[in-house]
């Protein structure tokens, strides 16, 4: 067997093994993750127009998501942070969303807003 074909089975048996490995039930949510679920609502944040669909589902999951005290300021933390970076976001745009979406968090996304104090 050819080093490059030893290669793919090996690869092959690791994606396997990690398929099956059951989902951690009690996993922490990353701000990798939330980033993810919320760059769909980056457009309307800047510019405007219409909440694409994917920006809700992506806010539903992230509020779905964050179960623990940790969490929540976890992703308070990760949304200000992300939103500051972006150039020309529109922070009445960005409050906007949960409201558009039909759903709500407990919180205004400001520039200074302290996430320790989220529960």
């Amino acid at each position: 067997m050819t080093a490059f074909k030893f290669f793919k089975v090996a690869l092959i048996v690791v994606l396997v093994s990690i398929s099956l490995i059951p989902p951690q039930v009690n996993a922490e949510v990353t701000c990798e993750q939330i980033t993810l679920w919320v760059t769909p609502c980056i457009g309307y944040s800047v510019l405007g127009g219409v909440v694409p669909a994917a920006c809700c589902e992506g806010l539903k999951t992230t509020i779905a998501a964050k179960k623990t005290k940790k969490d929540r300021q976890l992703g308070c933390n990760c949304v200000k942070d992300l939103a500051a970076k972006i150039p020309g976001v529109n922070y009445d745009r960005v409050n906007e969303i949960p409201g558009i979406c039909g759903t709500t968090i407990p919180y205004k996304i400001t520039p200074d807003l302290d996430c320790s104090k989220v529960n």
